[in-house]
């Protein structure tokens, strides 16, 4: 007896011992895989550690950061509320949670995590300069101030801190002090590019056009890579009318940054001032496809269509001024101008007289002219070249750092397709498992195959396209002798399906159903080959609802008769979208996230129809979901259209 009670305490002792080294390798290995910024990867790691041993501060951690990493801010503090449920003493998760609700500019909660940070971890250089930014971009200048004073008395030579410094004197209007700062810390460092493109700027204000450039050259020389500071260098040599110059640093601005708004914005600006009306159009439209909120861009291109005789691409750019700043006058009377040159005079003088009338009720104080932001934001008349200030946005430098980001990949904004059954893709990234199906299984073990549930089939090649024909000639075969034998119908409509003769297959699977009423593969195959067919018939634009009508009946149908038949039903919330009948479509995701809480197909889909209807918050918690699970599209989505 005393020998079982060993042999068996020996066992647990090896099970738990396996389970735990189990768990501590998948660990690693997502930790490697997030050193290596592979972040869908290292989720899925993650997951399966939570999963075996939920109360483990450190995969929530590491898949807090690596949610960070991929913009899905809501998702990261998620992960580090419930690190800090477990343990509330850990300095990493406040940092991570508060660099999250920064970057979703919740800036008072970020605040106090960095705070909370550095009480458990008082010499953390990162924290310290985040918390620093946070102040400064608070407003609270005293009080950031002390930090960077309490923090140079410990660290001297730290020249990041003097960087910061040097901005909350230049909020508080002391340049002076601002630039012994920046000196200081050129003097500690005389490679800091950004001490030096700072200083350049402070220069520039300063009127000091040659210190600026000879500043912005050492920028340059130590980075050649900023596309902001070539673009600044630019802004610069315009002061000096070195044109020629300017123009090549633009020119290699938009080389190192094809997607750089300002630069765009100020070669134009030039463009227009030498008389390159054409190509100055071009820049503001491209300025504009790139930042559609721009309207001062609309507002140059407006005046350049003008001088170039497009006036109704004209009218068009300062009506698109007008509706978003009805108190404009200069739209007005730029729109009166072109109006008058279209002999259109009563809405000319339309124009003319609104403009007029607002500058008198402006100067009565029955009007009330516009201050503070919205201010800032309106056009002038008199724009011209706007420099890109380095420091309104510092977090940029950090986010620069962190490379592989998927959220920056170019991908469509379409929902996930249908399943069908076939050979899944070998090039997915990410091999999400499908659930046990008894009648799929007992169709691979009938007839031989190894098909699966996938939205992404591998491509039909010239040996599978053999094999199908063949299949379907053995199916003839049986079917010359038994013409309502269930497996070779069921056999010959999926091959001539993957051939896509879809008329044929739907007629095999209409003369199995009457007969084998509850073959729920034959319903789901059928529905879709109605779907193939549809895109076959290029109706695409403009289906008959009478053809999804059909293919949904088929998936609902599949799914009455297997209730737990996750895939028919996710098809027909899929076909509901086609429709635009969203609210049908949810009830299916929903039905089908009941049964399978990991099902990360629809979690994405449903996500994208919470942000069609304007609900971000349940969108961002979905698409959060949908790329814990592994669909990595879901980061781009949440960047673009969640926040």
């Amino acid at each position: 007896m005393k020998k079982l009670l060993y042999v068996l305490a020996f066992l647990f002792t090896a099970t738990t011992s396996m389970a735990q080294l189990n768990t501590q390798r998948l660990l690693d290995i997502g930790r490697n895989a997030l050193y290596f910024e592979d972040y869908v990867v290292a989720i899925q790691y993650f997951n399966q550690v939570i999963k075996a041993k939920p109360y483990l501060t450190d995969p929530y951690l590491y898949r807090a950061f690596a949610k960070l990493n991929l913009e899905d801010y809501r998702g990261s503090i998620s992960d580090c509320d419930k690190a800090l449920e477990i343990n509330p003493f850990l300095p990493k998760v406040y940092y991570c949670r508060g660099y999250a609700y920064r970057q979703i500019g919740t800036l008072e909660a970020s605040t106090d995590d960095f705070k909370a940070s550095l009480k458990l971890e008082p010499d953390n250089i990162n924290t310290t300069n985040l918390l620093i930014e946070n102040l400064i971009r608070q407003k609270l200048l005293d009080e950031a101030l002390s930090q960077c004073d309490s923090f140079l008395i410990k660290y001297p030579r730290y020249t990041e801190t003097y960087l910061l410094r040097s901005q909350i004197y230049l909020e508080k209007g002391d340049t002076i002090k601002a630039s012994s700062d920046l000196d200081a810390a050129i003097s500690i460092n005389t490679d800091n590019d950004l001490a030096h493109a700072f200083r350049a700027m402070l220069r520039y204000e300063q009127k000091k056009y040659k210190e600026s450039i000879e500043d912005m050259n050492d920028a340059i020389r130590i980075n050649s890579f900023r596309s902001d500071y070539f673009g600044n260098r630019a802004i610069i040599r315009m002061q000096t009318k070195d044109l020629r110059g300017a123009m090549n640093d633009f020119d290699a601005a938009i080389e190192i940054d094809n997607k750089n708004v300002s630069v765009y914005f100020n070669r134009g600006i030039l463009r227009s001032q030498v008389g390159d009306d054409n190509y100055a159009i071009d820049d503001f439209t491209k300025c504009i496809a790139l930042d559609p909120s721009n309207y001062t861009a609309y507002l140059q291109r407006a005046y350049l269509r003008n001088t170039t005789g497009d006036l109704k691409g004209s009218i068009s750019d300062f009506t698109k001024v007008i509706e978003r700043y009805p108190d404009f006058v200069v739209a007005y009377y730029g729109r009166s101008e072109v109006k008058k040159k279209m002999r259109d005079q009563l809405g000319a003088e339309r124009d003319y007289y609104t403009a007029l009338n607002i500058e008198n009720e402006i100067k009565s104080g029955k009007r009330k002219q516009k201050t503070g932001k919205e201010a800032e934001e309106l056009p002038t008349a008199e724009s011209r070249a706007i420099v890109q200030q380095l420091n309104k946005k510092q977090n940029d430098r950090y986010k620069s750092d962190i490379r592989g980001q998927v959220q920056y990949k170019d991908i469509d904004i379409e929902p996930l397709s249908n399943f069908v059954i076939g050979i899944p893709s070998s090039d997915l990234e990410i091999q999400r498992k499908t659930l046990f199906n008894k009648q799929l299984d007992d169709y691979n073990k009938r007839q031989g195959r190894k098909v699966q549930f996938c939205i992404k089939e591998k491509e039909v090649d010239s040996a599978m396209l053999e094999e199908y024909f063949k299949a379907i000639d053995n199916a003839n075969n049986i079917l010359s002798k038994d013409s309502l034998n269930e497996s070779a119908l069921m056999e010959r409509a999926y091959c001539l399906s993957k051939v896509q003769d879809y008329v044929s297959a739907l007629k095999d699977f209409d003369r199995v159903l009457p007969y084998h009423p509850n073959n729920v593969l034959a319903y789901f195959n059928r529905g879709n080959a109605r779907l193939k067919a549809i895109k076959e018939n290029n109706f695409e634009n403009n289906v008959p609802l009478s053809e999804y009508t059909m293919a949904v009946s088929d998936f609902m149908m599949a799914a009455k008769i297997d209730p737990t038949f996750i895939y028919a039903l996710y098809n027909a919330g899929y076909v509901y979208m086609q429709e635009k009948s969203f609210q049908k479509a949810i009830e299916c995701y929903n039905n089908a996230i009941n049964i399978y809480p990991e099902f990360a197909e629809a979690y994405y889909n449903r996500g994208l129809i919470y942000l069609f209807q304007g609900d971000k918050a349940k969108g961002r918690a979905d698409l959060s979901k949908a790329g814990e699970l592994g669909i990595h599209g879901a980061y781009n989505v949440i960047r673009r259209y969640a926040y």
